[in-house]
């Protein structure tokens, strides 16, 4: 579509008015990417292109103006991104399924021949808008309109199956698959979210400009996708989808196996329900790469990988895939984690884990591996005190982590989020459970940490928190394999490791940090207080006999006998009184 200067301008004023009233990017974020846009559609048209991540990652990286030096080593590094941890061809297939129309071929296709295949001819304007259109609505979908947009673009970026023919109705082989006739492998998947969420921090860590930054700790091994952690949240996508199919058939018959492949609506529920953040792996990537200049919106919550401030008996290492699953769950999740208590050196001790806990003003993630190797647990986002009653609120939930991924956030019937409740507090006079607990009831906590920590329990039901196992295989039940609720033979279990970790990220946890400092300053400042005793007081108390002394007791003892060697003389002038009102004097 070629045009004059003068016509080029007010072309480019006509298609920012257009978009700017269809996408959601303000004006300077709108001329950001249409100047990235053709610039790109330039050099795809001199065949100078590389990948679709490395090109647009360039071009918008050009507005912060850097030097010859810093284009090289950001062109390195994006390469770095899309080799060594990005899927295999990701961006490339992320720009045909989402960013032109579905007609239109990718500039990123193998080629058949040297003549590119997008500057042959001249666009007309209705050809020239489409594709513009196209391009930001893809855009706007890896981050602006919302979770359930983005894991659409995800699901598509993926291989499709074709779904199992049903009623015996074969489709026409030139029929183009819909969305909802075609199905994904959810190990692909989670995988793939997996290695965004890698790729976000690693780009993440190389604009930090520290030489001491270790970006190396964000490429994943070769096996990664085999890792139980990919693996049991993959696994709760397959008993989310295979839940929902049996809510469709209206059938009560367990399945014989958890479904192998699931569609775009299930993992828009699982989403949802499961990992609200999985589709912020995306949005986080895109948004670096679009906008390396600023900050994310506010409005819009960033996946940042967890961080930790110490070593770990659960992750095995900085980007262990538990850390991933958990920053799924929650916002609360991403960042950095501090370590408060770990069972490893600090021992089973309850007085150490009430010590880390109490005063502690933020959110807090408590992680238990049984002695079966189920890892557990619950997320809150209260601040921590000893009480009677319970308290929280409903951010706070239950999780199994392996063998499978399950969320349990509260159900609406009930308001018992947490408790702590030691032994001390009144010396057992309550008649209430002792420790540290969660849904359930003052007597019998359904997630339940004794202070001796023997007999702790873990509950499959109560009326706070969604139904659903923390100990064993969370998806017996669906296949049929036991029945919540029904026994309480299972839900005892012992502690083989135990961690508390303060999240949120690191302001958070600072202020959180702040907070227990300043409670405990208090107590301590009470503790003194009750210690201290004024000079002429104590002096005062002791003479009398307030407070015993066997250094002073002989003279009361002898004073009156014979054989009493001690003078009125040496008496103080309060003895003396004393001595007179006993004698009668």
């Amino acid at each position: 579509y070629s045009s004059s200067p003068e016509q080029a301008l007010s072309l480019k004023q006509k298609d920012i008015a257009y978009l700017g009233d269809r996408m959601p990017y303000g004006d300077d974020e709108l001329f950001h990417l249409y100047n990235a846009y053709h610039k790109r559609k330039e050099i795809a048209s001199r065949n100078e292109h590389t990948s679709f991540l490395v090109d647009i990652g360039m071009l918008c990286f050009a507005k912060m103006k850097p030097g010859e030096a810093e284009l090289k080593e950001r062109k390195l590094l994006l390469l770095a991104l899309e080799s060594k941890i990005l899927p295999p061809n990701f961006g490339n297939r992320l720009f045909q399924t989402s960013f032109i129309g579905s007609r239109d071929v990718s500039d990123y296709d193998e080629p058949t021949s040297a003549v590119p295949t997008n500057g042959g001819g001249e666009e007309d304007e209705f050809t020239h808008r489409a594709k513009l259109e196209a391009f930001f609505h893809g855009a706007a979908l890896c981050g602006r309109r919302g979770a359930a947009k983005t894991l659409q673009v995800l699901v598509k970026a993926c291989q499709q199956h074709p779904a199992p023919l049903e009623n015996g109705v074969v489709s026409s082989p030139f029929e183009a698959p819909s969305a909802q006739s075609t199905l994904i492998d959810p190990v692909e998947l989670i995988s793939m979210g997996y290695r965004l969420a890698l790729a976000s921090a690693f780009l993440s860590a190389t604009t930090r400009k520290d030489d001491q930054e270790d970006v190396g700790r964000f490429l994943p091994d070769d096996k990664v996708s085999d890792h139980p952690g990919l693996i049991s949240l993959a696994t709760s996508l397959k008993a989310f989808a295979t839940k929902r199919k049996q809510r469709i058939e209206r059938t009560a018959i367990p399945p014989s196996e958890l479904l192998s492949l699931v569609s775009a609506d299930d993992v828009a529920g699982w989403g949802e329900q499961i990992a609200p953040m999985f589709a912020a792996s995306l949005s986080s990537l895109m948004h670096q790469l679009f906008f390396p200049h600023k900050p994310p919106p506010p409005t819009r919550a960033s996946f940042e990988f967890p961080l930790l401030s110490d070593e770990s008996t659960f992750f095995d290492g900085p980007a262990c895939p538990l850390l991933f699953s958990f920053a799924c769950m929650s916002p609360s999740l991403s960042g950095e984690y501090y370590r408060l208590y770990t069972s490893l050196s600090d021992g089973l001790s309850f007085n150490r884990l009430q010590n880390s806990l109490l005063g502690y003003g933020g959110p807090t993630l408590l992680i238990i591996r049984a002695t079966d190797d189920t890892i557990f647990g619950a997320f809150t986002s209260s601040a921590w005190k000893e009480s009677k009653d319970f308290y929280g609120n409903t951010d706070c939930f239950l999780f199994q982590l392996l063998p499978d991924t399950s969320v349990y956030h509260p159900s609406g019937n009930g308001k018992n989020f947490m408790y702590c409740n030691s032994y001390a507090r009144s010396r057992g006079y309550d008649q209430q459970a002792h420790g540290i607990g969660f849904g359930g009831s003052v007597q019998e906590p359904r997630l339940f940490i004794a202070e001796s920590f023997d007999d702790c329990v873990a509950s499959d039901a109560d009326l706070t928190f969604a139904k659903g196992r923390l100990l064993g295989n969370a998806n017996d039940a669906l296949l049929g394999k036991s029945n919540i609720g029904q026994s309480n033979a299972g839900k005892y279990f012992d502690i083989d490791s135990l961690e508390v970790w303060g999240v949120g990220g690191t302001d958070v946890v600072e202020e959180a940090l702040g907070a227990r400092a300043k409670q405990r300053d208090i107590r301590q400042a009470a503790i003194n207080k009750a210690r201290k005793v004024d000079k002429a007081a104590f002096l005062e108390d002791f003479q009398s006999g307030l407070i015993n002394s066997k250094a002073f007791a002989h003279r009361t003892q002898i004073q009156g006998r014979a054989d009493a060697c001690i003078s009125v003389d040496d008496l103080t002038e309060f003895e003396k009184e004393q001595s007179k009102k006993r004698s009668g004097m």
